[in-house]
């Protein structure tokens, strides 16, 4: 349940630093908003499951194999800074409502195991 209340955090807080980023922001806020993001992003990385995001995405037929690998080769090559699920979106391989609903399974997934 956090990791889904962490995540929604997550889209509102980006959804708003792109509004401001159109307008033009100041080097502060933006470092701000960059500070911010990678917090919660450093946050929802310490929530395990035994199901990772991208094997549920294919499970859902949201990806394929290769669309997975491509993301997850760019997420390496990155120094996995940004989560999987930001780049299937940017990659327009899947929209943020799928993203949602995976990590929603994934969290059911893993209370179900603590149980």
């Amino acid at each position: 349940v956090q990791a889904r209340q962490d995540l929604l955090e997550l889209e509102r807080v980006k959804e708003k630093y792109a509004r401001l980023e159109r307008r033009g922001i100041p080097m502060s806020v933006r470092e701000w908003y960059e500070r911010k993001l990678a917090q919660m992003r450093a946050e929802l990385r310490k929530v395990h499951s035994r199901r990772p995001i991208g094997q549920i995405l294919l499970n859902m037929g949201a990806v394929d194999e290769e669309q997975l690998k491509q993301a997850l080769a760019k997420q390496r090559a990155e120094g996995s800074r940004r989560l999987l699920g930001e780049i299937l979106i940017e990659l327009g391989w899947a929209d943020e409502g799928t993203v949602r609903r995976a990590v929603a399974r994934q969290t059911i997934s893993r209370e179900e195991a603590q149980r």
